[in-house]
C-alpha cells in the first residue's frame, strides 16, 4: 500500500513537471521569448503632379516658311495647317480656323475685292444666303495707309446652318494696284470672337512687299524669337510635312509638299517624281508627263499631262469662296464638271467664273488648270 502511494506521487511529480516545461518555467536555457513589435506605418507617397500649361501662355507667333507674313494666333490649341507659296491656313478645333490668301498680276484682276458694303454683301450672298435674313455685315470700314487701301469687316451668320456651323467670318484686305493680301477667319463660338478678332489684326507683312508698311500688326514684333511656332522648324499638325493638303484628283496625296519632300518622304531632285521643269523624270518623248506612278509610288500630277494641266477645256482649278480652299474638277460628259469624289459643278450662265456644287456651295473660277493646283513651290 505504502509502494502504491509513493508510486502515484512519482507520477503526479513527472506531470506537473511537464506541464511547467511547456509554460516555460525551468525550462532549458535555449528556449527563447519572441517579442511581436507593432509596425510603423509608412506614409504614403503624394501623388506627382503634372502642372497645366495654359493655352494662351506661350508663345503663339507664326511665321510662314518663306518669312514673308506672321500672324498671332489666338492661343496654342490653334496649329497650322498649310504653309505654301501665296497661302497660309490655321485650324482650332473648338474656335474656328484662319486663312491667308496673297496674289498679285494676274491673281489680282480675277480677285474679287470687297472695296464698298455693298460687294461685302454681294460676296456673302454668293454662298447662297440672303442678307439681313441669313446674314449681316458688321463694322465695314474702308481705310487708307501709305496708297494701300484696307478694307476689313465682320459678317454675322444669322443661320449657322448655312455657314457649316460657324457663327462670324472677320475679313480684312490689304490692296493696291499691284497685289493684295486676303484674311478670312471662320469663328465657332461667340467667347471666341475677340481673340481671333486681334489675331486677325495682328498680321503683318516682314518679306518684300508694296503693301508692308499697311500692315504691321504686332506680331511683327515677336515674329523669329521663337523656333517653336516658326513655319521653318513646325511640322503639320498631324506630323506630316507642313505643305499642301490638297489632294490629287485620283485622291492620291499631290507629289510635292511645301518643303520640297515629295508625298513619300523622299527629298531632292535626285528622289523627287517631278523635276525642275514640272516634268516627270520618265517623262515621253513629247514632253508630256508621264501617267505612270513613279518607282516611289507617287502619282505626278494627279496622273494628268502637261497638256490636260494647262488645257482649261479639261482641267480647272476652282476656289471656295468661304474659305478659298482649291479644287480640281473635270469635264463629266454631261456638260457639268465633277471632282476626284463624284461631286458635279455648274458654271453660271451670267458669268463664268461663279461655280456652284450640287449643295449650293458656291466656288469661284480665276481661270486656270490644274496646273496652278499641282505647282511646285519654289
Amino acid at each position: 500500500m505504502k509502494n502504491k502511494k509513493i508510486i502515484a506521487l512519482l507520477a503526479m511529480t513527472v506531470a506537473l513537471s511537464g506541464v511547467m516545461t511547456a509554460c516555460g518555467f525551468g525550462g532549458n536555457s535555449d528556449d527563447s521569448v519572441v517579442v511581436e513589435s507593432t509596425p510603423t506605418p509608412t506614409p504614403a507617397k503624394k501623388a506627382k503632379t503634372t502642372p497645366t500649361v495654359a493655352a494662351d501662355a506661350q508663345n503663339t507667333t507664326y511665321t510662314s516658311k518663306d518669312k514673308s507674313v506672321a500672324i498671332k494666333l489666338p492661343d496654342a490649341t490653334w496649329t497650322n495647317k498649310s504653309d505654301e507659296t501665296d497661302m497660309l491656313s490655321f485650324e482650332s478645333p473648338e474656335q474656328g480656323r484662319i486663312l491667308i490668301l496673297h496674289g498679285s498680276g494676274a491673281d489680282l484682276e480675277s480677285a474679287v475685292i470687297p472695296n464698298s458694303q455693298d460687294m461685302a454683301v454681294s460676296m456673302t450672298q454668293a454662298e447662297n444666303m440672303v442678307n439681313g435674313t441669313d446674314f449681316e455685315i458688321q463694322d465695314y470700314k474702308a481705310d487708307q495707309k501709305d496708297g494701300v487701301n484696307i478694307y476689313s469687316y465682320t459678317v454675322k451668320y444669322k443661320d449657322t446652318t448655312k455657314s457649316d456651323g460657324y457663327v462670324y467670318a472677320i475679313n480684312k484686305y490689304f490692296v493696291n494696284d499691284s497685289e493684295y493680301y486676303s484674311i478670312v477667319a471662320s469663328v465657332k463660338k461667340e467667347d471666341a470672337l475677340k481673340n481671333v478678332q486681334e489675331s486677325v489684326d495682328s498680321f503683318a507683312i516682314l518679306g518684300d512687299s508694296t503693301l508692308k508698311s499697311a500692315a504691321t500688326g504686332s506680331a511683327a514684333q515677336t515674329a523669329g524669337k521663337t523656333d517653336s511656332a516658326s513655319g521653318d522648324s513646325t511640322a503639320a499638325s498631324d506630323g506630316s510635312a507642313a505643305g499642301t493638303d490638297a489632294t490629287a484628283s485620283d485622291g492620291s496625296s499631290a507629289g510635292t509638299s511645301a518643303d520640297g519632300t515629295t508625298s513619300d518622304g523622299s527629298t531632292g531632285s535626285d528622289n523627287s517624281a517631278t523635276g525642275t521643269d514640272g516634268t516627270s523624270s520618265d517623262s515621253s518623248s513629247d514632253g508630256s508627263t508621264s501617267t505612270d506612278s513613279s518607282s516611289s509610288g507617287v502619282i505626278v500630277n494627279g496622273g494628268f499631262t502637261d497638256e490636260q494641266l494647262s488645257n482649261t477645256d479639261e482641267t480647272r482649278t476652282i476656289y471656295r469662296n468661304s474659305d478659298g480652299k482649291p479644287r480640281v474638277i473635270v469635264p463629266d460628259g454631261n456638260g457639268k464638271w465633277m471632282d476626284n469624289e463624284g461631286n458635279r459643278f455648274t458654271f453660271s450662265t451670267e458669268h463664268d467664273c461663279d461655280v456652284y456644287e450640287e449643295d449650293g456651295t458656291s466656288f469661284y473660277w480665276h481661270g486656270e488648270g490644274a496646273d496652278v493646283y499641282y505647282m511646285p513651290v519654289q
